[in-house]
């Protein structure tokens, strides 16, 4: 379709009518000919832009960095859907970032971040992504969420040799991508720790912890895509090493009807309930609960998974009374002073507390590790270059090297040290960014938290287990 298209297109170039009567189209030598609503192909065609994208955060200077950010802004792509605000505050905290990096600069050069609201959908995620490698020509991104990070990856851009860095893609499947790209140096990275770890520690919890009333039958109630089926698959799993806990999966599919699901749970009646899913279906499934009787509150008992700690859940009443008190888990945030920088400076900003969401500060690291790559690329070889980029991260978790806090003030100097080609440590806001240079992902401990009013509360910091038995 696109040739015949094309093939039109020639034709009345040919027969010397204009685009604008003839085909709607104009001419163009460069974007900046087609107005911010419009971006000019490689034809010379003013198009419309990839819906969901056209926000430049940052520098507009035509030199700039440039960085794609994909950010599942909205909860679907339909008009009036609702906000994500967990990712609208990962979003705030990387453009935090930009802005910081922005007042001192990498090399002499800024960063510009180009955002595009994916809508929690995998193939507008996919048709941005191959704007921002084709168009924008950018040498990494920033990912949101196992399915949207898989599909990008998979189908942009490893075959384009650029980087993709995810704050909140938790699936295993992430650690066993192909993503070397007949090189040395992988292009998938991830701010967030495997949801091997999590599963692990959840297991944990229920096998051992007295909070949890030691369950004999455990429902695991997940969203049916990449993240829920990997962290049912290692509860799952654990559990089944203890011969006394009894376990069932049901599955719901993300902005579909609960209900069904949610009868076969009451059915199996669980002492507790793991309930991994998103904040918009999770308020439908608490209340929907609610009216189930072997599912309220005075019978069962629920442990939240790290994608429910958003106070958007919490902003319904039925929904808020019904998570009162429980718990839930999620990767630690930092307790340095890269985590305590970054939490003051995001709340003179955005006049909000960033530990009441899950990723915030993996999202304000992935932002600052993509520039420190970026200067390390810069430095050594006067570009920036995704392998380069890729390349320049495996420089930043160096044992060889004291571990230095990464926040505004240190950025100048680990940004000089990566530029002459040398290595570094750094702890970030989200903590230790030790990666393993093979997987791109770093461990990371897990946060028990609980729902306490209006708000969660941090109740301990667990340790990655060192096994994931």
């Amino acid at each position: 379709m696109r040739a015949l298209w094309m093939t039109g297109v020639l034709s009345v170039l040919a027969s010397g009518c204009s685009f604008t009567t003839a085909a709607g189209l104009d001419e163009c030598e460069t974007s900046a000919d087609c107005g911010s609503d419009r971006v000019c192909t490689p034809e010379k065609l003013c198009l419309p832009l990839p819906v969901g994208c056209g926000t430049v955060y940052g520098s507009q200077s035509p030199d700039a960095i440039p960085i794609g950010g994909l950010f599942p802004v909205h909860s679907g792509t339909g008009v009036g859907a609702p906000i994500d605000e967990s990712d609208e505050q990962a979003l705030n905290a990387a453009v935090l970032a930009v802005e910081q990096i922005n007042q001192r600069g990498i090399g002499g050069k800024q960063l510009a971040l180009y955002f595009c609201d994916t809508g929690n959908d995998v193939g507008r995620a996919q048709r941005q992504a191959e704007w921002l490698v084709k168009e924008k020509k950018v040498p990494a991104m920033i990912t949101a969420g196992s399915s949207q990070t898989l599909q990008v990856a998979q189908a942009v851009t490893i075959a384009a040799s650029v980087v993709t860095l995810s704050y909140s893609a938790t699936s295993p499947e992430v650690t066993d991508l192909p993503d070397k790209n007949g090189g040395q140096v992988g292009f998938v990275w991830r701010t967030s720790a495997s949801d091997a770890i999590q599963g692990s520690v959840i297991a944990n919890l229920l096998r051992n912890d007295a909070r949890f009333g030691a369950p004999k039958k455990v429902g695991i109630f997940y969203v049916n895509d990449p993240y829920g089926q990997g962290l049912f698959n290692i509860v799952s799993e654990r559990l089944d090493a203890t011969p006394k806990v009894e376990n069932e999966g049901d599955s719901y599919t993300r902005q579909g009807d609960v209900k069904a699901a949610l009868d076969t749970l009451n059915q199996f009646d669980p002492d507790l309930t793991v309930l991994v899913g998103f904040a918009s279906d999770v308020t439908t499934i608490l209340t929907e609960a609610a009216t189930r009787p072997n599912l309220q509150r005075s019978v069962h008992k629920w442990l939240f998974s790290d994608s429910v700690k958003d106070v958007a859940v919490l902003a319904n009443g039925t929904a808020s009374a019904q998570a009162q008190g429980f718990y839930g888990t999620a990767p630690a945030q930092g307790t340095g002073q890269a985590f305590r920088a970054f939490q003051s400076s995001f709340k003179d900003r955005f006049n909000k507390d960033p530990s009441a969401y899950a990723y915030t500060s993996n999202a304000y690291d992935a932002m600052y590790l993509l520039a420190l790559g970026a200067s390390y690329a810069q430095g050594t070889s006067g570009a920036v270059t995704g392998p380069k980029l890729a390349e320049g991260l495996t420089k930043v978790s160096s044992v060889q090297n004291s571990p230095v806090q990464l926040t505004s003030s240190s950025f100048t100097s680990l940004a000089a040290e990566l530029a002459a080609g040398r290595s570094v440590n750094v702890d970030g806001a989200s903590g230790a960014l030790d990666f393993n240079n093979d997987t791109g992902e770093a461990p990371s401990p897990v946060e028990l938290w609980q729902v306490a009013g209006n708000n969660f509360a941090t109740i301990e910091t667990i340790p990655a287990p060192r096994t994931t038995p």
